[in-house]
């Protein structure tokens, strides 16, 4: 697996993660950029290249992109407040006593980005933590946490071992 991220620039979120995608696939499965379809939910996908997954991710400054040979599922937030309403409405107090609200939030997204479930499904999921490791509510599913120029990002996958960092592109 491999996690990339970049400033997004002048160009639009979509232009910028798009590019950043196939950077991050030509780097690790070389060739051109399969072709992408997106399911009911809107999850992007390679039809003609089921062994590979990704995940994309765009902030007002920065984009994020992890592709793998599991599902994976990432998100990136660009420094920011999130309402109390927000938190109180998809997170429990405990959750909230153990994270950053923008870490929890990056985190939950990601999760249902793994998935390709819709965001209605942020409020039923909850995170916990033992130590440095963060406890995810289904534990074939492994989740960290990681800080770039000032954004939060998050990845979660089916894959054990998730890089001990982010690559800035």
């Amino acid at each position: 697996m491999v996690i990339f991220y970049t400033s997004r620039g002048e160009k639009s979120g979509s232009d910028a993660v798009y590019a950043l995608l196939e950077t991050a696939f030509i780097s690790e499965f070389g060739g051109d950029l399969p072709e992408i379809k997106k399911t009911p939910n809107g999850k992007p996908y390679f039809p003609d290249r089921p062994d590979i997954h990704f995940s994309l991710s765009h902030a007002r400054t920065h984009v994020l992109c992890a592709i793998s040979r599991e599902p994976v599922g990432c998100d990136i937030e660009s420094p920011r407040k999130i309402s109390e309403r927000a938190m109180d409405f998809f997170c429990s107090p405990g959750e909230m006593a153990l994270f950053d609200p923008l870490d929890l939030w990056v985190l939950k997204e990601s999760y249902v980005k793994l998935f390709g479930w819709t965001f209605a499904s942020i409020k039923k999921l909850s995170f916990s933590r033992d130590g440095d490791k963060i406890i995810v509510p289904d534990p074939s599913v492994t989740a960290r946490l990681y800080h770039a120029d000032g954004c939060r990002a998050a990845v979660c996958s089916l894959d054990p071992l998730l890089p001990d960092s982010i690559v800035l592109i």
